[in-house]
């Protein structure tokens, strides 16, 4: 029955992980703000310990989206 759950909460985690919508960047803040991180590094480090399966931090993958657009939009002009 643990096993069952943790692998439940674990898919629940790397499904929300793995992406980024338009209002998670718009609402950086919320997402990235102290309380909300340290839950979401908590799952991660027990998605890792429970599968094996490192799952990238959402404000990571934000910064990195938020760049990109920079500099494709940069580029344009």
């Amino acid at each position: 029955m643990k096993l069952i759950f943790r692998l439940l909460v674990s898919l629940v985690f790397v499904l929300t992980g793995c992406t980024v919508s338009e209002d998670m960047i718009a609402n950086k803040e919320l997402y990235c703000s102290g309380i909300y991180k340290g839950v979401r590094a908590l799952g991660r480090v027990a998605t890792e310990v429970t599968t094996g399966v490192a799952i990238p931090d959402v404000c990571d993958r934000i910064d990195t989206i938020v760049e990109e657009d920079t500099e494709k939009k940069s580029e344009e002009t």
